[in-house]
């Protein structure tokens, strides 16, 4: 009990981040579906500020790879992946959105909006967030990651810096180029070169 009462503090402080989050996520779809004649979007203007800083700070130009973030087309590609999202989880990845975004103002290291922060400061908050003793900071940041990771691995500039193919749809079957009627030719699988079962 005692262990809960040192770190009630730190508890409020995330219930509080996460509620004002929600709030933040909240005004965001209300301003969306209210705004005629603009094209449907799964991100509002803010999440995708969001996602560009983010995708920024992890990806930065003239990083090992030099191609950033946002050149890598981060933003489009989490406009997409929340589009094909099913629509119950999507409140969900917004939240995690408006999470990084407010996450500076409650843990520093300066208390300012993530997207206002200079990019030494959203890498520190990033690196920061990875190594936090608060759960739900590691698994925010672990999630952002992984999803901007996706696509900028995607991307085929990136592919082609690290020595990749790039292959969009990698678990389909690939029909081999053969005339009409012409015999499938079948290798036996090779176990190690020169070497067949």
């Amino acid at each position: 009990m005692s262990e809960l009462v040192a770190h009630l503090p730190v508890v409020c402080l995330v219930i509080a981040l996460a509620a004002l989050a929600a709030a933040a996520a909240a005004v965001g779809l209300a301003r969306r579906a209210s705004a005629p004649g603009a094209p449907a979007r799964a991100l509002s203007v803010r999440e995708r500020a969001i996602v560009a800083a983010a995708a920024d700070a992890l990806f930065p130009a003239g990083g090992p790879i030099p191609v950033s973030g946002t050149e890598a087309g981060l933003v489009e590609y989490m406009e997409r992946y929340v589009a094909r999202t099913p629509r119950p989880l999507r409140p969900y990845m917004r939240l995690l959105l408006h999470f990084v975004e407010l996450s500076p103002c409650v843990f520093g290291p300066r208390r300012a909006r993530f997207t206002r922060l200079p990019q030494a400061d959203r890498i520190a908050v990033l690196a920061s967030m990875s190594q936090s003793c608060i759960y739900l900071r590691r698994v925010t940041f672990l999630s952002l990651r992984t999803m901007l990771s996706m696509g900028y691995l995607a991307n085929e500039k990136v592919a082609r810096a690290i020595g990749v193919a790039c292959c969009p749809t990698p678990f389909e079957r690939r029909r081999a180029a053969r005339a009409p009627g012409e015999p499938v030719a079948v290798k036996p699988p090779s176990l190690a070169p020169g070497v067949t079962a």
